[in-house]
């Protein structure tokens, strides 16, 4: 047989007709994967536009899913953008707290259990971890959910998703060694802790890739990024 060609045959785990595929490829080998898709504003400008565009590409997507057999529960589903200081500046100072100036602060993202008493403890080692790391919480912000879109089976294993700000020290420097202390004390705490899930703890500067990682049964705000 030629080396640049193969023959393929019918078998009972493929049914495709006989045919001849140049190289390595081979199409039996084919089948769907997750989707991935990726909205650029090339001049680096925030804006909501592309928050709705990314969400459309999601939908678009949904044939890419994971689903049960009731088609009402998915393996879940999210976007990455950076972070809008506008949109959380306003939304923390709802809470009761100010994040200050842009690039001094980070964000760390948790699925915390829904039980009060262990998402309380988990809460409270993350604040000693960072007060023994040399860092200051400015305050949690709980996520506003639709928990109501989920299947029955998401629901009842559906997190309790929260942020948690943490400043800057004022000795040190923007960028890497801010995000250097932010990943000890995310290291330290997903050790010390098994029942809560840290998405993301980056630190929020120039156009680095800041996370926000959201389930189906997150609520986007439409003024995200405005």
């Amino acid at each position: 047989m030629d080396s640049d060609q193969r023959t393929l045959t019918n078998s009972p785990k493929n049914s495709a007709p006989t045919a001849k595929a140049p190289g390595l490829y081979d199409p039996s080998f084919e089948h769907d994967n997750c989707g991935i898709g990726a909205v650029v504003n090339i001049k680096g400008k925030k804006t909501h536009d592309t928050v709705a565009n990314a969400l459309k590409i999601v939908e678009h997507l949904e044939h890419r899913a994971g689903k049960d057999t009731e088609g009402k529960t998915g393996d879940g589903v999210g976007i990455l953008l950076q972070i809008s200081h506008k949109f959380f500046k306003k939304a923390c100072k709802k809470e009761g707290f100010e994040i200050g100036d842009e690039r001094e602060y980070g964000i760390a993202q948790f699925f915390f259990p829904q039980h009060e008493i262990k998402r309380a403890q988990a809460k409270k080692m993350f604040e000693i971890i960072l007060e023994k790391e040399g860092l200051e919480l400015l305050g949690w912000r709980q996520v506003p959910v639709f928990p109501e879109v989920l299947g029955h089976k998401a629901r009842e294993c559906m997190p309790c998703i929260m942020q948690a700000f943490i400043k800057k020290p004022e000795d040190v420097e923007k960028g890497l060694p801010f995000d250097r202390m932010l990943y000890i004390a995310r290291r330290e705490f997903e050790q010390s802790n098994d029942n809560t899930y840290v998405c993301s703890l980056p630190s929020c500067y120039g156009g680095s890739a800041c996370f926000m990682y959201n389930f189906a049964y997150i609520k986007f705000c439409d003024d995200t990024c405005a």
